[in-house]
C-alpha cells in the first residue's frame, strides 16, 4: 500500500513538473507588461532621452552608452548640425498605430550650431517639433526614429563642447569658428521671442 501511494505522489509530482514548460510554449505570457501603462512608460522612454540629449550626451562620445540602452541604433548618428534649445516639452497625447508609439517633442530653439559656418542665433521659428517613433525591440520599448535626427543641447551643454574644442584645437580656422560660436552664445542673454 506504502508503494502504491509513493508512486501515486511521484506520478503527480512529475505531472505537475512537465505541465509548466508546456504552459509556457502555448503562448502564456511570462513577461507581460500591462497595456494601460505603456503610454506612460514610453513617453518617460522619450523624457529620459531628451534629457540626456538636453545635457550634451550626443556631443560627447564617452556618453553614448547613457544613451544607447534608449534607441534601437548602435551608433549615434552622425549629424551636421544641432541645435541650441532653453527648453523641450514632451507633448502628452501619443500616437498608437500598427504596434508603435508617435511622440512629439516641441523644442524651443536658442540658436543653431552649424558644423561648417558656426553658430548662428535667432532662429526662424523658435519652436521646433521633433516626431519620435517608439517600438518594441525584443520584448523593450525602444526609440526607433526621430525626425529630424539631430542634437538638441542646452546652452550650458554647447558653451562646455565649444569650450573644450576650443581647447583641444590646433587648427586656426576652427579656432577662429569654436571662438566666435562661443562668443556670440555666451553674449545671448535669452532665448528668443515666440513669433
Amino acid at each position: 500500500m506504502r508503494s502504491v501511494l509513493r508512486l501515486t505522489f511521484v506520478s503527480c509530482g512529475l505531472l505537475f513538473a512537465s505541465a509548466l514548460p508546456i504552459s509556457a510554449q502555448f503562448g502564456v505570457p511570462l513577461n507581460q507588461s500591462d497595456a494601460r501603462l505603456e503610454p506612460a512608460t514610453v513617453r518617460e522612454l522619450v523624457a529620459r532621452y531628451c534629457r540626456l540629449d538636453y545635457a550634451g550626451a550626443r556631443l560627447n562620445p564617452a556618453d553614448w552608452p547613457k544613451i544607447q540602452p534608449l534607441v534601437a541604433w548602435r551608433t549615434n548618428p552622425e549629424y551636421p548640425l544641432f541645435m541650441v534649445t532653453s527648453r523641450f516639452d514632451v507633448d502628452a497625447d501619443l500616437t498608437l498605430a500598427h504596434g508603435k508609439y508617435q511622440v512629439t517633442v516641441h523644442y524651443r530653439l536658442i540658436g543653431k550650431y552649424d558644423v561648417a559656418e558656426g553658430y548662428s542665433q535667432d532662429p526662424v521659428n523658435p519652436i521646433e517639433d521633433v516626431r519620435f517613433t517608439v517600438s518594441e525591440v525584443n520584448g523593450d520599448w525602444r526609440i526607433t526614429d526621430a525626425e529630424p535626427n539631430y542634437p538638441h543641447p542646452s546652452k550650458p551643454a554647447t558653451v562646455q563642447w565649444l569650450s573644450q574644442k576650443l581647447a583641444e584645437t590646433q587648427d586656426p580656422l576652427s579656432k577662429t569658428l569654436y571662438q566666435n560660436a562661443l562668443g556670440r552664445l555666451q553674449s545671448q542673454t535669452s532665448a528668443p521671442s515666440a513669433k
